[in-house]
């Protein structure tokens, strides 16, 4: 009988020790470990943009769990965030340097790494790594686009060229505008060294892809001018004032200033007359007439003229001034006084500013790539 109780006794400990375990097993496997913990707070206060809370938990996840990457890699990233390059490299260039990474943990250290880079100002290194990237995988659109931007920065306008023209070939229309625009900032490096033949055939090749872009015809006509080639200078001018007569005010002055030159100035109006021909509102265009009319002591015609513009742009600063000044010249104070309570009423900015479309970047000059925020062609021109 004493062995039978001692067995019932042993059994029910047996039971009470098996029960406590499957207890603890099953508590153990619901409780989340601290590094697990404090990694999803650390996500969580990255989501709501408490860098500093994020960086905490984020540091005490990667003393727990040094096998934990994406820590290690948001890490870097708050590091660069905050402008610390020197840290956030230190942190991507070890995680690098570890054996066994799985590809996806490779490809987020790279594009980590070429953050880093790019942020940092260190654009040949930015370069080689987004070269490697796409090495590995020709599709990867982040890695080409930072590599386009990566080449654009650094003046790499024939690299910019080719990889853009291979990534973006969907988009036809807005692409052969900056591939054009490629080419005109090629030409201009290429003229900046003297080498206006070379430049004028980077010129031509842009109107190739966008006959319509005015830098080219620009810039054309001035490295026609640069080798007194004074004729094709005029032409290439002229054929801008044909295919974008809005943006045509942007070469009257070297038009007039070439034609004088040639001996040939009375052909300017001509030019302008066959501007207005095809836009009959083209205040510019106007405004050079009334202007010349005023030299040639047509005064009643350029009052007309001005007249005319205001009609069309009643803050068109230019024609205001003028028409100001002639009616002071003939004791017109009435006259004179109204345009002046317009100016005060309207106060219209210079019409030689141009605004970035995108940003509202103010130049005084015309631009072809914002240099605040890298767009192109948001000018308006």
């Amino acid at each position: 009988m004493e062995y039978i109780h001692n067995w019932w006794i042993l059994s029910i400990i047996i039971i009470l020790v098996v029960l406590i375990l499957l207890f603890w097993s099953k508590s153990k496997k619901v409780k989340p470990k601290p590094a697990d913990k404090l990694y999803i707070e650390g996500l969580r206060a990255l989501l709501s943009g408490d860098d500093t809370k994020a960086f905490q938990r984020l540091k005490q996840v990667v003393s727990q769990d040094t096998n934990n990457i994406d820590a290690y890699l948001k890490l870097g990233d708050i590091f660069r965030k905050k402008k610390r390059f020197d840290k956030a490299l230190q942190i991507h260039n070890n995680l690098n340097l570890r054996p066994d990474l799985s590809l996806e943990n490779q490809m987020e250290i790279r594009k980590s790494l070429a953050l880093d880079c790019i942020e940092s100002g260190e654009h040949s290194q930015a370069i080689s790594i987004l070269k490697d990237m796409l090495k590995s995988n020709e599709t990867d659109f982040w890695a080409g686009s930072k590599l386009i931007y990566e080449y654009e920065e650094t003046g790499n306008w024939e690299e910019a060229f080719e990889l853009r023209e291979r990534l973006t070939r969907d988009k036809k229309e807005k692409n052969q505008q900056i591939l054009a625009l490629y080419k005109v900032f090629l030409g201009k490096e290429l003229a900046s060294k003297g080498e206006y033949h070379k430049a004028r055939l980077a010129y031509k090749e842009a109107l190739n892809y966008d006959e319509k872009c005015v830098p080219a015809y620009i810039f054309l006509g001035e490295a026609y001018r640069s080798d007194e080639r004074l004729e094709e200078a005029v032409e290439s001018w002229k054929k801008l004032a044909e295919k974008v007569p809005k943006a045509a005010y942007l070469i009257f002055e070297k038009l007039e200033k070439t034609l004088f030159e040639m001996g040939s100035f009375g052909e300017i109006e001509k030019i302008y007359d066959q501007i207005l021909n095809r836009d009959p509102k083209n205040t510019h265009a106007l405004f050079a007439l009334a202007t010349l009319d005023e030299k040639r002591g047509k005064t009643e015609q350029a009052q007309e003229r001005y007249a005319l513009i205001l009609d069309i742009d009643p803050e068109y600063l230019p024609a205001q001034l003028s028409l100001l000044r002639i009616h002071q010249d003939r004791g017109q104070t009435y006259k004179a006084k109204h345009i002046i309570d317009s100016l005060f009423d309207t106060c219209p900015s210079p019409s030689t500013n141009f605004i970035c479309r995108k940003c509202g970047h103010n130049s005084n000059e015309p631009l072809w790539r914002c240099p605040n925020c890298k767009s192109w062609n948001s000018y308006n021109i």
